[in-house]
Parts: C-alpha cells; structure tokens; sequence
C-alpha cells in the first residue's frame, strides 16, 4: 500500500509539472527570440530533472570538476535515470536512442529542452549524420553527453566502448572527460540498474518503491587526445571510469 501512495503522489507531481512546463515551451517558442527560447529550455531542463529525481528520493554526490565547454562527456550507463542524474547537474545535450522521443514527457524535455541527438542503433546513415551534428555542436562551445556502452547493463562489469562518437571530438578538437557514475547507497541503489532489455515502464515502475537512492557522479580529469585514435581515447576513457568504479564499490 505504501508503494502504491508513493508511486501514486509521484504521478501527481509529475505529471502537472510536465504539463505546465510543455505550455510554457509552447509559449515562449512563439514569442521569444531563439537564444532566449534555447536558454529558457536549459533553465527548464534541470530542474525538471532535478525534480524528478527528488521526487524519486535520489541524492547526487558530485566528486570532481567538470570541464569548461566545450566538452564530450562519456559516462557509464545503468539506467534511464542515469539520464535524469546527469541533466539535474550538468547543462549539456544528450545522444540518445531514437525510442526516447516517444516517451511520455520525458521524450518531451528530451527533444527540447535536452536538444537531444537521436541515433538509430545499427543504421550506419544515423551514425554518419549524428556524427557531423555533434562535431557542429562541439565546434559551437557546446557540452556533449554520451554513454559509449551503447545501452544499459545491470551488469557489474562494464560493457566494452564504442569508440565511433569519440572522433568527434578528435574532430572538433575539444576535452573528452569521463565520468564514472555509482548507485551507492539506500535501498534504490540495488534497483537503478536496468537489466538488459527491461523497458522503461517496467524499470520505472519496480524503482518508484525505493525510499533512499545515493548517487556519485565522478568527473575525472580530461584525457589527452594528443595524436590518439578514437580507439584510444575510448579504452582510456574506459579504462578511468573502470578504477574510478571499483574505488566507489571497495569504499562503499
């Protein structure tokens, strides 16, 4: 009964909240000039994310700096809400899987005020033309956020980084800072994790329960992209990200 309460005020906040903040986009995207309108999407980004994860009961350490823009910030991936942790902390644009441009409000915020970039796992067109918005974007000053697993893993280990999106930033001359990302604590941090091939739904349905979730983001130091292949700098950046995760297990 107490899931059910909990689950149930949840929904109410969430959803009025969603729906005032998609009129207000509406309006200022008829009104307001392009660079306020991108502002005001930004500024209504975070705190819907931050939203979310209080009404969630998450808690985020933050350990570290993250680097000034522009950046390509790669990040271990457990679960949606992995998305949700990094946009209540960071101003940034996502690379994303196309599906999350149907969810339910979060698709919303995601093509927005996330300004999104959507990829189509397995389409080599999609990678191609992800690959020449995002060095644009990196070239305009902008922060990138990506997760170089590819999909979500409950697993311990980390799955193996795919090392395409790393050429833009060879391209775009710009940092690659991994972050290393932890459910830590509290009783949500055995739920966070998705299993593999688990839908949003499901997942969010089983994690709205949890009472406490602790969070540590980690911002590593920037790697040196020097005369480093995309190949290298993804084994690098995995490869911090790895010892960076195994320190927050042994310590927690």
């Amino acid at each position: 009964m107490r899931r059910l309460v909990r689950v149930g005020a949840g929904i109410f906040f969430l959803l009025p909240t969603g729906i005032v903040a998609t009129i207000l986009s509406a309006l200022l995207a008829c009104v307001a000039p392009k660079a306020l309108y991108l502002r005001s999407q930004t500024w209504l980004m975070q705190h819907w994310c931050r939203a979310v994860v209080s009404v969630l009961g998450t808690h985020i350490q933050v350990r570290g700096e993250p680097c000034e823009q522009p950046v390509l910030v790669a990040c271990n991936h457990k679960s949606w809400l992995d998305i949700m942790v990094l946009g209540a902390t960071l101003h940034g644009a996502f690379v994303s899987k196309a599906e999350i441009a149907n969810w339910p409000l979060f698709g919303f915020f995601a093509r927005s005020g996330a300004r999104t970039l959507f990829i189509s796992r397995g389409e080599l067109r999609s990678f191609q033309a992800l690959g020449g918005e995002l060095i644009e974007r990196l070239r305009a000053g902008e922060r990138v956020i990506f997760f170089p697993e590819g999909t979500v893993s409950g697993a311990a280990a980390l799955l193996r980084f795919k090392p395409r999106l790393f050429a833009a930033a060879l391209a775009a001359e710009c940092a690659v800072q991994p972050v290393a990302l932890a459910y830590v604590e509290g009783d949500g941090a055995a739920l966070a994790p998705m299993n593999l091939g688990e839908s949003f739904g499901t997942h969010f349905l089983r994690f709205f329960g949890a009472r406490r979730t602790e969070v540590v983001l980690d911002f590593l130091s920037p790697i040196e992209l020097g005369a480093g292949d995309p190949r290298t700098v993804a084994r690098a950046a995995q490869e911090r990200i790895a010892e960076s995760l195994a320190h927050l297990s042994h310590k927690n």
